[in-house]
């Protein structure tokens, strides 16, 4: 990836991140040595990582998610990831393990304290929350953080590592036996032992029954709403690492608060997170891996991975549909999420949010033009304390390019002004009151002169957003005659590249 190399060189000149980028060589020793080159998305597909673009617990809403382990031979150890909607701070994370074929299934649903996550699952999880509601955790948020700030937000989903070999220790214990996995504890806290950065124990994993990952996961998502009869669903938004032998790094954390594998002097070298970089926040073995841990043979630093991954899903617009049919008592939310953003700036809540250093960037996270993808020119802070990113337009048109309006009005309407406000940003459409989806944390309205049509959002810069328009709409007489009168509706945006 020549132009990741000359980015670098150019972000080391013009500054702006915490000290020089840092390589980090993972010993692969035993292992099969990966050669995978590059990151391309693969929306709907499979990959070695997968981005569920927004979860929310709000307004009875529940998340409910499905990973499939579509390798047949081997299993695999993920990462699974929840990041809050504000400024993609970590509020719950832990590890997973599936036997080769197997399909993982959770949810997130909402108490008076906020989000928790639950699973009846059979496959492995360290530590073990098979069962369990697991609260949300807010220690990392803004002080004062109310519930909400825990009840929507995105899921990053990491293969770290793959498990072969049917005699092998870890194999064993999470393979599926009558359709319960064994889960043999001494096993699974075994990788508790595990450096990916000493050799050493990376030959020990691979004598367990480790592997360095390949990938082949899909995921799909929906939001129940079981008051109001409504479902909403899509796909997880996928990352392959492709060329070569189509393998990423072995890259399997101990799953503990501890920094044996995540010492300081080390940090650098893992992320390209500027708050875990610059010890704003403390960072500790079950930080990594995250999406900007080096994880193929071309990026040898967190901000070369992590621009190559915010290049793969960066697109310079969205365009999608909207329907607000009074008739049908129609209304509109999009979804607009940008799951690297973190690698290019995050939040110092210790600072006050007029102040100046309360953004604290990477400069080092490049988009395609070999320039940093945020920076203070195009982000500012809300009253909220949200990050909010610019954008330079865009343009409603309703379903028949013109619309009449005290007198004859040529369409589109044509404004400017609206920006992106949080990590995951609502833009719901003429309504303010509580939306399609209950959005509180990053939500925009939008005036549209339209009851139909469709629109185009623009940035002058590239940006990795992905998301969805989620339509409800209802019956009037569907309850009246015994049967569910609302329905949703999801469409994955349309990206211009």
């Amino acid at each position: 990836m020549k132009k990741n190399v000359l980015a670098l060189s150019i972000a080391a000149m013009i500054g702006g991140f915490a000290g020089a980028a840092s390589a980090q060589t993972f010993p692969n020793t035993t292992m099969t040595a990966p050669t995978a080159t590059d990151l391309v998305q693969s929306e709907g597909g499979a990959g070695h990582i997968l981005v569920v673009p927004y979860f929310t617990s709000q307004n009875d809403n529940m998340s409910v998610f499905h990973v499939v382990n579509t390798d047949t031979v081997n299993g695999k150890a993920l990462k699974v990831r929840f990041r809050g909607a504000a400024n993609s701070d970590d509020i719950l994370d832990f590890t997973v393990f599936l036997s080769p074929g197997d399909v993982w299934t959770g949810s997130v649903q909402g108490n008076e304290q906020g989000s928790y996550f639950l699973t009846n699952d059979k496959s492995c999880t360290l530590p073990d929350i098979r069962g369990q509601q697991v609260q949300f955790v807010t220690d990392r948020l803004m002080p004062n953080a109310t519930a909400a700030q825990t009840k929507e937000g995105y899921i990053e989903i990491l293969n770290m590592a793959d498990i072969t070999g049917a005699s092998t220790d870890v194999y064993k214990a999470t393979k599926h036996v009558n359709g319960v996995a064994p889960c043999t504890s001494s096993v699974l806290d075994a990788t508790l032992n595990i450096n990916p950065l000493d050799a050493a124990s990376v030959t020990a994993a691979k004598t367990s029954g480790f592997e360095t990952p390949s990938g082949k996961l899909t995921a799909d998502w929906y939001i129940l709403n079981v008051n109001q009869t409504t479902t909403f669903s899509g796909a997880a938004t996928a990352i392959a690492a492709t060329g070569g032998n189509g393998r990423g790094n072995f890259v399997l954390f101990p799953q503990d608060g501890l920094n044996t594998a995540a010492s300081a002097a080390n940090v650098a070298s893992l992320t390209a997170d500027p708050l875990l970089q610059q010890n704003i926040v403390k960072a500790v073995n079950f930080d990594f891996p995250d999406l900007s841990t080096p994880y193929l043979a071309a990026t040898a630093t967190p901000e070369a991975q992590a621009s190559a991954l915010t290049q793969a899903v960066a697109n310079t617009g969205v365009s999608n549909q909207f329907a607000l049919d009074t008739g049908i008592n129609a209304k509109t939310d999009w979804v607009l999420s940008m799951p690297t953003r973190r690698y290019s700036v995050g939040a110092d809540y210790t600072k006050d949010v007029t102040a100046s250093d309360y953004r604290v960037f990477n400069a080092g996270v490049l988009g395609a033009n070999s320039q940093p993808v945020f920076t203070s020119t195009n982000t500012y802070v809300a009253a909220s304390g949200l990050i909010c990113a610019t954008t330079s337009s865009y343009t409603f048109w309703d379903r028949e390019e013109q619309s009449k309006k005290n007198g004859a009005v040529i369409s589109p309407s044509n404004l400017k002004g609206l920006d992106f406000c949080g990590e995951v940003n609502v833009l719901s459409f003429n309504d303010t009151g509580t939306s399609v989806l209950g959005a509180t944390v990053g939500r925009t309205n939008v005036q549209v002169d339209y009851q139909n049509g469709w629109g185009a959002i623009s940035y002058a810069n590239a940006l990795p957003v992905v998301g969805s328009s989620f339509i409800k709409l209802s019956n009037s007489g569907g309850l009246s005659n015994g049967f569910s009168g609302t329905y949703g509706i999801t469409w994955p945006h349309r990206f211009a590249k």
